[in-house]
């Protein structure tokens, strides 16, 4: 992963709920593979995961499993992946973590 992509990664885990900024990056959502200077088309978006062309296969297969094909949002040619990508997230992509509780504690029955 390239150091500005990594920073605003580890940005976004120290302080949930802020907008960090992915500038031109371009990893897939599924390998982390960093696309960002490769030249190579294929892939898709499936809901907000950018699928890279090396995993486009078998994730459509798995896809088609699930029988979840509405769910592919477009799908890249014609122009390199990463440029899809930066083309469909639009100029200001950013990386946000949101931290929320699994449990709610006033829930739990057990406590008087």
């Amino acid at each position: 992963m390239r150091d500005e992509l990594k920073a605003a990664w580890d940005g976004a885990f120290d302080h949930p709920g802020e907008k960090f900024p992915v500038g031109r990056a371009v990893v897939c959502d599924i390998c982390d593979k960093d696309w960002t200077d490769d030249p190579r088309s294929g892939g898709f978006l499936f809901v907000s995961k950018a699928y890279c062309p090396d995993c486009a296969v078998e994730g459509l297969r798995t896809i088609k499993k699930y029988k979840e094909e509405r769910y592919i949002v477009a799908i890249c040619g014609g122009e390199s992946f990463a440029d899809f990508v930066r083309r469909m997230r639009g100029p200001d992509a950013f990386i946000r973590v949101t931290v929320d509780k699994l449990f709610d504690d006033t829930d739990d029955e057990s406590d008087p």
